[in-house]
């Protein structure tokens, strides 16, 4: 039985500057432009229902993603880790743009796809600003770093990048704390995950920014989207530690710090590290119960928020 029997698959292998497209058993290529995207909708258009399934491939696939929604054709965006391990049981070693979109084709035959929802344009603003802020405080740690080190000789130049970078972040902060006051939902979400003790603004940015299905979800489904459910690896009489793996990293990252945070601010994420502490837990395994904790928590806030602004 065909798992995907209400959807026409499209495969599509996402390059910088191509697209090497699969449909049926026919293959061909297309830029990875304006150009291009237009050319391979005129292909879509033939095809009846059809869902466009392509891996994430570090942002090239982001302008592609976008024209598709636009056009209302049905996206599906896999993790490629699934696709090369798919390969690997299909016993298909070699790797190349027209290979790569034929084990596509044949994984999204055979496996269950689920349509990725379209951002909001205010989601996608919200995310690229949060992304730019990311890189530039990346820098800004780089350049601070190489104050204690450096000949002073070139101390000026470190600490005029240093300024520099540092107005680049407040703008970027303006402009996110200037687009969120335009969304009603948004803003009162932020303002309830602020009420939270150790979740602060940068939190609340990144959950709206990342993880804006979370009203959505259940509570496991919210957990392991952020990569924090803990899988058992038992074998017969092997039982070994559980470890969390997968999901979305960006959220993950900024939780680790609200979490520390917390711990030391918010009597509640305290009083249940402890009990972990005490039960002989280590404390990165404490750690991340708490941000577990967190993040349910935030969770059940925005749903009663969007439940009493309903």
């Amino acid at each position: 039985m065909n798992p995907n029997s209400n959807y026409n698959p499209v495969a599509v292998d996402v390059s910088k500057k191509s697209l090497q497209v699969q449909i049926d058993e026919r293959q061909f290529e297309v830029t990875n432009d304006d150009k291009g995207h237009a050319s391979f909708l005129k292909h879509l258009k033939k095809i009846n229902n059809p869902i466009v399934v392509f891996e994430a491939s570090g942002g090239y696939e982001k302008p592609l993603k976008r024209f598709l929604h636009q056009s209302d054709i049905t996206v599906c965006l896999v993790n490629p880790r699934r696709v090369r391990a798919f390969a690997v049981s299909e016993g298909i070693k070699a790797k190349t743009d027209p290979i790569d979109a034929m084990v596509l084709m044949r994984f999204a035959q055979e496996k269950k796809l689920n349509p990725t929802k379209a951002p909001s344009q205010q989601q996608e603003e919200l995310a690229a600003l949060l992304d730019r802020r990311s890189q530039l405080s990346d820098h800004l740690a780089m350049e601070k770093n190489r104050l204690d080190k450096s000949h002073k000789v070139i101390l000026p130049s470190i600490k005029e990048l240093i300024d520099s970078l540092e107005q680049q972040i407040n703008k970027m902060e303006s402009a996110i704390r200037a687009l969120i006051k335009k969304q009603n939902l948004e803003l009162a979400f932020s303002k309830a995950m602020k009420n939270i003790d150790g979740v602060g603004e940068i939190t609340a940015w990144t959950i709206l920014a990342y993880m804006p299905e979370m009203t959505t979800l259940s509570r496991n489904e919210t957990v392991a989207m952020a990569g924090l459910a803990p899988f058992n690896r038992d074998s017969g009489q092997t039982q070994k530690p559980r470890r969390i793996f997968g999901g979305r990293a960006k959220v993950r990252k900024c939780l680790f710090m609200a979490a520390q945070s917390a711990t030391r601010y918010n009597p509640v994420i305290q009083q249940y590290v402890q009990s972990l502490r005490d039960r002989g837990k280590p404390y990165k395994c404490a750690i991340v119960a708490a941000m577990r904790k967190l993040l349910l928590h935030i969770r059940t806030i925005l749903k009663n928020t969007q439940k009493s602004l309903a």
